[in-house]
């Protein structure tokens, strides 16, 4: 029961600035060090005058700006003045925008991966089923999975719920004794199964142990004769490393920003830790100058997508582009993170994202 109420309480408050700052606090207390040392050298640590200070200035950039301790370093805030650290939209603060700009009704149908691929079918351009969870092994159910594996041999599976990457994974029939096991395990908490997007050689050459995507956030404002307007709000590609399947920023992938108007990625490459790159790491293709493949195109997808939401005006759209079909979606994020829009060039965009609001 008292895990029922705490679950609701959260999901509630989730979205409420200093829930969110004294949530993390406590989450993390016990953690500061493990995190200072992957930014910190082993001589900084050795003096403990320093890593005191360090913490206590760690601690209040959480509650007075919201930035998580991991944002402490990739933000660079160590060292800057007030005006510099407000600039950025942190994970303390960052929730409490999208009720401002998008409907709750919105954020539950884009929450839910299945509910996104049913409302933008026609934009993903591969098969996806889904598992319900507690879901009877019925025969219908399970012909359902047979079938769908027979015709992919392999297959993406993500929680219904997820973020960041978590949980995704590819697999196959093969991997179980039966297709009863593989059921059982699906339905335990639910699954969203896709068909495996084969990337196009375009992309491929960047890193082609990974599907590369783009996030390419739009806002929904209003023009100067009052209509609906659409603006790329600072889009990006995020590519995997070594042997990932996953390319989230957030799970270890790079990122770098790219030109709105024209499609080039004009930044070096950066991942969660700090570290840029000129190249990337695993290929040497350098970052600078690359140019998207068929960028119009994938403009006009999320445009297109942005309108079918309206009462929606802020959303993150991932695409993949498919060696097939081009490109196509790979899920909507009503609530994207912002991280990396910001930590590639140490640029704070809250003012900016603040006068898009006024727009809205």
């Amino acid at each position: 029961m008292l895990r029922k109420y705490l679950r609701k309480f959260h999901y509630k408050y989730r979205f409420v600035p200093w829930y969110r700052k004294a949530y993390y606090y406590k989450c993390k207390k016990d953690k500061m060090d493990e995190i200072i040392a992957k930014y910190k050298e082993p001589e900084e640590l050795a003096d403990p005058k320093y890593v005191k200070k360090l913490k206590r200035d760690m601690i209040r950039c959480l509650f007075k700006y919201g930035s998580y301790y991991s944002e402490y370093f990739t933000f660079g805030y160590e060292g800057q003045d007030a005006e510099y650290r407000n600039s950025f939209i942190t994970e303390g603060i960052r929730l409490s925008y999208y009720p401002r700009m998008n409907q709750r009704k919105n954020t539950d149908l884009l929450e839910n991966k299945y509910r996104t691929y049913k409302k933008f079918k026609d934009m993903y351009k591969r098969e996806v089923i889904r598992i319900l969870k507690n879901e009877k092994p019925t025969e219908e159910n399970l012909a359902k999975l047979r079938e769908f594996a027979e015709r992919h041999e392999n297959y993406v599976v993500k929680p219904v719920y997820a973020a960041f990457g978590n949980g995704v994974r590819v697999e196959n029939l093969g991997m179980y004794d039966s297709v009863e096991e593989a059921h059982q395990e699906y339905s335990k908490s639910g699954a969203v199964i896709e068909e495996v997007i084969v990337q196009g050689e375009a992309l491929s050459k960047i890193h082609a142990g990974s599907v590369n995507t783009l996030r390419i956030p739009t806002a929904i404002i209003k023009n100067e004769e009052g209509e609906p307007e659409i603006k790329l709000f600072h889009p990006s590609i995020r590519m995997g490393r070594g042997d990932s399947f996953v390319d989230n920023f957030s799970a270890g992938g790079v990122s770098a920003l790219i030109d709105a108007e024209t499609g080039v990625i004009y930044t070096d490459g950066a991942d969660k830790k700090g570290h840029t790159y000129e190249c990337h790491p695993d290929s040497g293709i350098r970052f600078k100058g690359f140019q998207i493949p068929k960028w119009d195109e994938a403009v006009s997808m999320v445009k297109e997508a942005a309108m079918m939401i309206p009462d929606n005006h802020y959303c993150g759209w991932d695409l993949a582009y498919s060696r097939d079909h081009g490109w196509c979606m790979v899920e909507a994020n009503c609530t994207a993170q912002m991280g990396a829009m910001q930590m590639v060039t140490k640029t704070g965009r809250k003012y900016e994202l603040e006068e898009l609001i006024k727009q809205m």
